[in-house]
């Protein structure tokens, strides 16, 4: 598989973020949703711009399948797996949408190759920007951009004064999928019944439930459930297909446990788990999983510079030479926004996401039945299995709580 190396490391990368962001609230650690696929788009059209230290500690976070790699993969995403014209709702499909951007400020010139590049390799196109003189409508265009490419599911990504009169560039991205499974799930079978929480007691919610054989794993301490979703017509064996991927622990508070493994042991990584290792279909006894949309906003700098990304946010040491010419100043990134939501029902799936990276100068045999019963905390996946890469993942702790 092209892109597999690189696929790995976005599952790794993962995995990673999500124990990162979760162990910050401990055990009472709330629903979380991320998009890894957002994050490496941002990653890689900074790492375009940058030279040096800079970009070798940008190629080393993102993993070991390298730089060219990581670029090929970020560029197929733009320009074939996620392109304008993969919208195949109406075949029968999944609608996706991807866009990528870049806003400069009017006194200031994006280096032509890197422009170049931005445009041909990822579909990011440049446009100028009053940020000196009217840095708050700009702030305002950037999210009405990102409103628009997601359908209306992320607004507000940049908050009030994320944007001033000092800030050279912006770089966002922002992604919108919506997907039907390939087989629904019989709403007049969704019945009610108790999710025990991570700080103990439980809530009452509605499981989705199937008496239909499925795709289930069982590993050694958590099963793992695949869910694809209905592709459209046409396209042939590179067409994206996508399926979600729910790993729920064997222990009901056996979620931090998970996620400690699945992020420090290689053999234990999601990437393991594909259409190829889940594509056989055992009979189920009990099989429930629960309705969830989860929402979740942060500012994604810290936790980057806490997993080992720090130079592009030093204001003596960074260097992104190679992305804007005649700054007064340096060029360094202040502060990462990022914004995730998933909704899953008895139809499939609606989620999107979207990332703003702002910059700044120089300033800081007939296999026998299994269970699955989701009824305690849980981490999910919405894979693309034609490359395996992770484009949004998260966990669900309490799916009483919808926000």
């Amino acid at each position: 598989m092209e892109h597999a190396a690189a696929a790995r490391d976005v599952a790794a990368f993962s995995v990673r973020v999500l124990r990162h962001i979760a162990s910050r609230d401990g055990p009472r650690a709330a629903n979380l949703a991320v998009s890894p696929l957002s994050l490496h788009a941002a990653l890689v059209l900074l790492g375009a711009g940058a030279w040096g230290a800079t970009l070798d500690q940008i190629v080393a976070f993102l993993g070991p399948a390298g730089g060219p790699a990581h670029a090929a993969l970020a560029s197929h995403v733009a320009l074939h797996m996620l392109s304008a014209d993969r919208s195949d709702g109406a075949a029968g499909g999944p609608t996706v949408r991807f866009a990528n951007g870049i806003w400069v400020d009017l006194a200031l010139r994006l280096n032509d190759a890197y422009a170049r590049v931005a445009s041909e390799h990822y579909r990011a196109e440049a446009s100028p920007a009053p940020f000196k003189s009217r840095p708050e409508e700009v702030r305002l265009l950037i999210n009405q951009w990102i409103e628009r490419a997601t359908t209306g599911r992320i607004k507000d990504l940049l908050p009030p004064g994320s944007i001033h009169s000092g800030t050279p560039a912006v770089l966002a991205n922002a992604f919108y999928f919506k997907g039907t499974w390939e087989r629904k799930f019989d709403a007049s079978l969704t019945q009610d019944g108790a999710f025990y929480l991570p700080t103990g007691g439980h809530v009452r919610v509605p499981f989705m439930s199937s008496t239909r054989k499925q795709r289930i794993a069982s590993r050694a301490g958590y099963k793992v459930l695949r869910l694809p979703y209905a592709r459209g017509g046409g396209g042939g064996a590179h067409q994206p297909s996508f399926s979600m991927y729910v790993y729920l622990p064997d222990a009901r508070d056996g979620l931090p446990g998970l996620l400690q493994r699945l992020s420090s042991d290689p053999a234990a990584a999601p990437r393991l788990e594909s259409s190829a290792t889940l594509a056989d279909e055992v009979p189920v006894r009990a099989f429930r999983v629960p309705r969830f949309a989860v929402s979740c906003k942060t500012r994604a700098a810290a936790a980057l510079r806490e997993l080992g990304l720090a130079l592009p946010f030093d204001p003596v040491r960074a260097d992104f030479g190679d992305m804007v010419e005649s700054a007064p100043e340096p060029v360094v990134v202040s502060e990462v926004y990022h914004e995730c939501f998933v909704e899953v029902d008895e139809e499939g799936t609606e989620a999107a996401a979207a990332t703003a990276v702002v910059m700044t100068f120089g300033a800081p045999c007939p296999p026998p039945p299994e269970d699955f019963v989701a009824d305690h905390p849980f981490m999910f996946l919405i894979q693309e299995d034609v490359t395996g890469v992770v484009v949004f993942t998260g966990q669900v702790t309490d799916p009483s709580v919808s926000r």
